[in-house]
């Protein structure tokens, strides 16, 4: 169980790098459009539609790390109180709540992504395909749903995340 953890936590960190190097990605490409409109008055076409799509992969991309790392938001008042017993029911409860709505909006996404594929839809100013970055979102949300089953198995950590 734990070379399982060790593996979902080297998918989640690399996916977080490529997080970091998408949104590095938004700043020279805003940085290139702003130039490119002040110096050559000629700015980018694609640069907004871009720059919204690497957003949205940050977003999924970095979702894995921060589940698998426990670096989540966790409201615990109710929690806190319970015994070991049901708060460890309520823990797997919490993360097989996790791994529905993962199943249920990778199953919905891949939808999209499909018909996104079939009919080669494409983004309206700069046709950019839509489909690879619906694929990525639906895998991270997979990849999410996947680390929520394996930490149902797990004992609620301690002290990660955020408590409210």
């Amino acid at each position: 169980m734990e070379a399982i953890g060790r593996i979902l936590d080297l998918v989640a960190r690399a996916l977080a790098a490529i997080a970091a190097a998408a949104g590095a990605a938004i700043f020279a490409f805003i940085l290139a459009a702003v130039v490119m409109r002040y110096v050559v008055s000629a700015p980018f076409r694609f640069t907004e539609e871009l720059s919204g799509l690497l957003l949205a992969m940050m977003v999924f991309l970095a979702m894995p790390l921060a589940l698998a790392r426990d670096l989540n938001i966790r409201v615990t008042l109710v929690t806190d109180a319970l015994g070991p017993l049901a708060r460890r029911v309520a823990w797997i409860a919490s993360e097989l709540i996790l791994v529905a709505f993962a199943a249920i909006f990778a199953w919905q996404s891949w939808n999209l992504t499909e018909f996104h594929l079939r009919l080669g839809l494409r983004s309206e100013q700069a046709r950019l395909e839509l489909w690879p970055w619906l694929a990525v979102m639906t895998a991270c949300v997979a990849l999410c749903g996947a680390i929520g089953a394996w930490k149902a198995t797990r004992p609620p950590p301690a002290g990660g995340g955020m408590h409210i």
